[in-house]
């Protein structure tokens, strides 16, 4: 029975691990780092002889 209960406590232990592994590769996969893009404003004026 000892030895049950330690087995099950192993493998809960490496159930967490791989898990805690999984969700962090998630977070590095689906996450959007908006460092990457190049910075340009948004109201950027136009010159006018772009519109002839």
């Amino acid at each position: 029975m000892f030895t049950l209960i330690i087995l099950g406590l192993i493998g809960w232990f490496a159930y967490r691990h791989f898990a805690q592994n999984k969700r962090k590769a998630d977070r590095r996969n689906w996450s959007v780092d908006f460092r990457d893009s190049p910075i340009r404003p948004v109201t950027r004026r136009l010159p006018w002889t772009e519109f002839k």
